[in-house]
């Protein structure tokens, strides 16, 4: 994420963001593509998650941002297993 400090306060330098975007909790911004899906976008111009609504978008990179600052919880207790035991 690029930064610059101009008087003592350091701000964002977004690079691919247009004029008037909504800044989501100083972090990402939101951009319709022109299929009808919403993508989050990072300051740094990283494509995070992609959704179909933009309040699921926001809410969707909000837990993935999350995610990657308290980390992943890990349970080692659970198992899953992709085979169908039985006659079908």
């Amino acid at each position: 994420m690029k930064k610059t400090t101009e008087d003592g306060v350091t701000k964002l330098q977004w690079v691919t963001k247009p004029e008037g975007a909504t800044v989501y909790d100083e972090a990402f911004w939101v951009r319709e593509q022109r299929w009808g899906t919403f993508v989050s976008v990072s300051a740094d111009d990283k494509d995070l998650v992609t959704a179909l609504t933009e309040d699921s978008c926001v809410s969707g990179t909000r837990f993935y941002l999350k995610g990657l600052q308290e980390g992943w919880p890990e349970d080692s207790t659970k198992t899953y297993s992709g085979t169908v035991g039985g006659k079908l």
